[in-house]
């Protein structure tokens, strides 16, 4: 019988394992064999059963051009999609780990003790490695072609033993799931809206057409827009001072050619209402002393860091077209209306009252745009699509073209002035002594999505 060492005396994993699995010296490196091979064939069948998993979330998700849309079936591992990839992922490590040691054990077992023992491990460690990778690579290969031709899941009873299995595992780490979202945000990770954003300009799924692909980023992105960033700048607002004559309102009102205006008394800041254009139709021929300013309605303020989702969900519970915005001292920065909101989805929504030089901006070749200074770095972006990572940093430092154009020039640039910043030459077109008013934007090299789009 073995002796077992002292504690003085070095010992290794194979020796400790040893004392406590052996039957005897016949035995002494059939276990550890056997236990090699189960390890390696488990990890090889739990990879192509995880494939097979994703490959029939893929085609119930997402139809292509070779496979229509195709339901799941009715088994309790597709309940929750998650807790199997979780937990396949837990089970897929914890065999990972076994194996090493296992491998350890083995060769303990087999090297006689003349042989140099890092040169076996390293020469070990690569072999097994290398071998693993391939053959997991062409069983995941193979489990995604034969799950593409039945409609039964393949390799089903093993991802029944890994949810049995991994099951305690997921139970503990789905409470602190959130924990994972919070960690990704501090280390700057993208989150999930910029993940799937991407993966639609990469994966190779329907729809195809540069409208529909769009679309589609935009509805992943509404909820991540703040107010601020698609509002109506406080420059821009004409308002109706609450004193104004009935005649002079009138005159206002048709030049302005707006159907909801703000009212005011003691400045934008002041704001005491809105006014309703279509409240003032049956007065239409009223006397110069009507009192127009009893048709006033409350006015609706939103702050500027409000997301765009939840305010067209309150436009919707309040029936209301339009809101004014204010920052954290109450003063008004700006002006946001319904058809604001859904343009972010639909884009730029027209009609026939509608001018041509209300437009922000001017394409003037395919990579060359004329901006209106005041045009918000929101639109910009949209228009022009320059890499996330481009203006990351002052993204919430600027509100605008003209904005930009001081941060980068650190003043007030001169009409003829030009700067570049990364793939984009900038060009001071039009400006004064206190505002920069139209910049040429070009693109020297255009990036991925212009040329595929």
């Amino acid at each position: 019988m073995e002796s077992i060492p002292s504690l003085g005396e070095p010992s290794s994993w194979g020796s400790l394992l040893t004392l406590s699995l052996s039957t005897g010296p016949e035995a002494s490196w059939v276990l550890p064999t056997a236990l090699f091979v189960l390890l390696f064939g488990g990890i090889l069948l739990l990879a192509a059963a995880l494939a097979a998993f994703q490959q029939v979330l893929g085609n119930s998700t997402y139809p292509t051009t070779s496979r229509q849309r195709t339901p799941l079936p009715p088994l309790s591992i597709f309940e929750s999609p998650e807790k199997m990839v979780i937990g396949g992922a837990f089970l897929a490590a914890t065999l990972q780990v076994l194996l090493g040691l296992t491998g350890f054990w083995l060769l303990d077992r087999l090297v006689p003790p003349t042989a140099s023992f890092w040169a076996i491990t390293i020469a070990y460690t690569l072999g097994v490695t290398t071998l693993l990778l391939v053959l997991r690579l062409g069983l995941i290969q193979w489990a995604r072609r034969k799950q593409e031709k039945t409609t039964s899941l393949v390799l089903l009873p093993v991802l029944h033993l890994t949810q049995a299995l991994a099951r305690p595992f997921v139970a503990l780490i789905l409470p602190v799931q959130h924990l994972v979202g919070r960690t990704r945000v501090a280390f700057g990770a993208p989150s999930a809206s910029e993940e799937l954003s991407h993966s639609l300009d990469q994966a190779p799924l329907e729809p195809a057409s540069p409208q529909e692909k769009g679309l589609l980023k935009a509805i992943v992105n509404f909820s991540s827009i703040t107010v601020k960033q698609i509002m109506r700048a406080r420059a821009d607002i004409i308002g109706l001072h609450r004193r104004m004559p009935f005649p002079a309102l009138l005159k206002q009102i048709h030049q302005g050619g707006y159907s909801r205006i703000p009212v005011y008394t003691q400045g934008l800041d002041k704001i005491d209402g809105v006014l309703y254009v279509k409240d003032l139709l049956p007065y239409l021929n009223a006397p110069a002393d009507f009192v127009w300013q009893n048709l006033i309605r409350t006015p609706y303020f939103v702050p500027e860091t409000k997301k765009i989702d939840e305010l067209l969900r309150e436009f919707q519970e309040r029936r209301v077209h339009m809101a004014i915005v204010v920052n954290e001292y109450g003063d008004t920065t700006g002006l946001i209306t319904l058809e604001d909101v859904i343009e972010e989805i639909v884009g730029e929504i027209h009609d026939e009252l509608d001018e041509e030089e209300d437009h922000y901006y001017t394409q003037l070749d395919e990579n060359t745009f004329l901006f209106e200074g005041r045009t918000s770095l929101h639109d910009f972006c949209k228009v022009v699509d320059p890499p996330a990572e481009l203006l990351k940093e002052i993204r919430g430092e600027v509100e605008s073209v003209a904005g930009l154009m001081l941060r980068l020039f650190a003043r007030i640039p001169l009409p003829g002035e030009e700067i570049q910043l990364g793939p984009y030459h900038f060009r001071i077109e039009a400006a004064d002594s206190k505002k920069i008013k139209q910049v040429r934007v070009h693109e020297a090299v255009p990036h991925s999505h212009n040329e595929k789009e």
